[in-house]
């Protein structure tokens, strides 16, 4: 491969030429760029969605991939744009916390607080401010910093122009309030993050902290609470066991999900982003 992979993360959608465009200026820069689209659906405006698309899929991108990460409804004011650099990959993004649950693969306490705000970069990472817009395309259109300054810092970055040449080191990263449910007794209170094409509800409820209320061997004794309806038991599948209606279950972004069998639970329940879930065992 003759580039890093350079892999796409925005909430642009499909129905307009915003995603061709950021394509178009990265081959531009760099004609052998490998351009992945992770995905172009984060929601509209939806900062916290997109934190989340980023920290359950980059581990399964090789070692030096870029992330260009774009959910960006402050574009075009004084919030900074930011280059990270973990120990694996590279993420170029606006500083608006879309980078918080990255950061907390190395530091489990950011975005745990109940208000956002600064904090450190993890140790084991690095972030430069993109201040030099000597790697910019010009002009730069106030509503497009994805197209104008996300995408060419990123292209000439695979083509292995220094982090340090495209703008000044920082040691600060904003960070979104995302504090972790945490188990009161045997009960847990989480929140749906997002809706997905399907219609499934993901939470913020992991795998590990269902691992910590030692729920394996106890599925059975589980119950779900989401918009006044009960789900009893925990499914391995979205059809197993048998029978319709809505399941709960762990899905494959390690997270508590509700679904409805062969249907879309979002619609039948009237939840989305935001709606409260409460698991409890025993």
């Amino acid at each position: 491969m003759s580039a890093p992979p350079l892999v796409l993360a925005t909430d642009f959608g499909l129905a307009d030429a915003y995603v061709g465009m950021v394509r178009g200026v990265v081959f531009s820069i760099n004609p052998h760029a490998h351009v992945i689209d992770l995905t172009h659906g984060v929601g509209p405006q939806d900062v916290r969605h997109g934190a989340v698309v980023l920290a359950d899929a980059h581990a399964y991108f090789p070692d030096g991939s870029i992330f260009v990460a774009v959910v960006d409804p402050g574009v075009g004011t004084d919030r900074p744009a930011i280059l990270l650099e973990t120990p694996q990959h590279r993420f170029v993004a606006p500083d608006n916390g879309l980078l918080t649950l990255v950061c907390r693969r190395y530091d489990p306490e950011i975005g745990g607080s109940d208000t956002s705000g600064p904090a450190e970069v993890p140790n084991g990472c690095t972030a430069w401010r993109l201040t030099n817009p000597e790697y910019w395309r010009h002009p730069v259109s106030a509503t497009f910093h994805g197209r104008d300054v996300f995408a060419p810092v990123a292209a000439h970055l695979s083509t292995g122009v220094s982090p340090n040449a495209l703008g000044d080191p920082t040691t600060r990263i904003t960070a979104l309030s995302l504090p972790t449910p945490r188990p009161e007794g045997n009960v847990i209170r989480g929140r749906i993050i997002f809706a997905d094409a399907f219609g499934n509800l993901v939470s913020d409820i992991t795998a590990d902290i269902l691992n910590d209320m030692r729920v394996l061997g106890r599925e059975s004794e589980t119950v779900v609470s989401i918009a006044g309806q009960e789900i009893a038991g925990l499914s391995r599948t979205f059809h197993d066991p048998p029978g319709d209606g809505l399941k709960a279950l762990l899905g494959s972004h390690g997270r508590l999900e509700v679904a409805l069998v062969d249907g879309d639970a979002s619609s039948a329940l009237g939840a989305s982003s935001g709606t409260e879930i409460v698991f409890r065992i025993g």
